[in-house]
């Protein structure tokens, strides 16, 4: 086997064993979910496919789609919330939009008013797109062309993006950061990278036809980084270390989670195993926390968090929904007690990998997987108002 078949194949199993979902969310919360599949009639479906987003009746009716490494097929990767303060939210009415990065597709933004996809195939097409943040309320993502996958790629690229900025207003793609910027070889990827709003960390991969090694560097912007361009180099580079990266980008023990995350999962009981992706509204690079109490790998089930001004909520893969707080321009939620909420069931096979609420409506991307696969993709669309407000004037 060939040291990359090894790399990768110890990446794969390492994922299998932490985001595993052994345990059933619901079952191990205190909480009695709301089941939203039989109280909402606003839900919506949609499926992903080259061309854009189209409404279907549910996941499994969707299309077929040929199962591919999730780094080169059509998904949902990362979705982001915007900050309530941020001038971004005037064109959405107020409500804070959500960003959803569509691998090979585009970015597709969504509001209360519903979802709308800005492509652009020069950024998209050829390359993975992962890992949204915010720099002064604009979001950011990162592009990039896996080896393992891709080996006809050409030893010259004209073109290298690694950091690319997408206009909202506009719904236009500037890329603010290339790999000459970061004075890295062609034989090199930027695998990984974390922002934790001072400095950057990244990883990265250098191939050849017969080993693949890492190296790591971190660099913090002589100026602001939105006025950086291909053509302009302000920034001083320093190397960095496989074990500096690790301490940035390890998880923490969810004893180190911020407050009201923890607040928000008091109810699970003490012996369920779970890992929280934590994000802040308009933030940097998510935090990672593992709450572990048992000697078994694969009980830890994955979640995601989302820290808003006004409120926080954790997405579980079976679709529980943890919530606290007050939705966008509306009043606080059960006396400022946890929610829990049920997002309707999915078929075997498929799990919820992230989302976002826009003023009262809630939007959950979906997948169908298996193993580093991924075939069908899409997200939920629900209208949480009838649901959690009902009663409200």
């Amino acid at each position: 086997m060939k040291s990359t078949d090894k790399f990768f194949a110890a990446v794969f199993v390492f994922s299998t064993l932490l985001f595993s979902c052994a345990k059933d969310a619901q079952e191990s919360g205190a909480l009695e979910p709301i089941q939203i599949e039989k109280k909402s009639s606003a839900r919506k479906w949609f499926a992903l496919n080259k061309d854009g987003f189209f409404p279907v009746d549910a996941p499994q009716k969707a299309p077929a789609a040929l199962q591919k490494p999730w780094t080169e097929c059509v998904r949902i990767s990362c979705m982001a919330q915007a900050n309530e303060k941020s001038p971004l939210d005037i064109s959405a009415g107020g409500s804070p939009k959500i960003f959803a990065l569509a691998n090979r597709l585009g970015m597709i933004v969504m509001s209360q008013d519903g979802a709308k996809l800005f492509k652009d195939p020069q950024f998209f097409e050829e390359r993975t797109a992962d890992k949204i943040v915010f720099m002064n309320g604009v979001p950011i993502y990162s592009v990039y062309r896996n080896s393992y996958f891709n080996e006809k790629i050409s030893s010259r690229q004209p073109f290298r993006p690694f950091l690319v900025q997408f206009t909202a207003d506009s719904g236009v793609y500037f890329p603010i950061l290339t790999y000459e910027n970061l004075s890295l070889p062609q034989n090199s990827e930027v695998n990984d990278f974390c922002w934790d709003g001072k400095e950057w960390f990244c990883s990265i991969k250098n191939y050849t036809q017969s080993e693949t090694n890492f190296s790591y560097l971190k660099f913090r912007p002589e100026t602001a980084l939105l006025s950086i361009s291909p053509e302009k180099n302000l920034i001083a580079i320093q190397k960095s270390s496989e074990e500096e990266f690790r301490a940035v980008r390890r998880p923490k023990d969810f004893s180190a989670a911020p407050a009201r995350v923890k607040n928000l999962l008091k109810g699970l009981p003490a012996d369920f195993d779970f890992y929280v992706e934590c994000k802040d509204s308009g933030g940097a690079t998510a935090r990672e926390f593992i709450h572990s109490k048992s000697k078994e790998p694969n009980s830890i089930s994955r979640s995601v968090v989302q820290m808003a001004q006004t409120w926080v909520a954790a997405l579980f893969e079976d679709g529980t929904l943890y919530l606290n707080g007050s939705l966008y321009a509306n009043k606080i939620l059960n006396g400022s007690k946890n929610l829990a909420l049920r997002l309707p069931k999915l078929s075997e096979g498929y799990k919820y990998t992230d989302f976002g609420i826009s003023g009262t409506v809630l939007f959950a991307a979906w997948e169908q997987t298996d193993f580093y696969k991924t075939g069908r993709a899409g997200f939920l669309q629900v209208d949480l108002k009838p649901i959690l407000y009902k009663d409200a004037e």
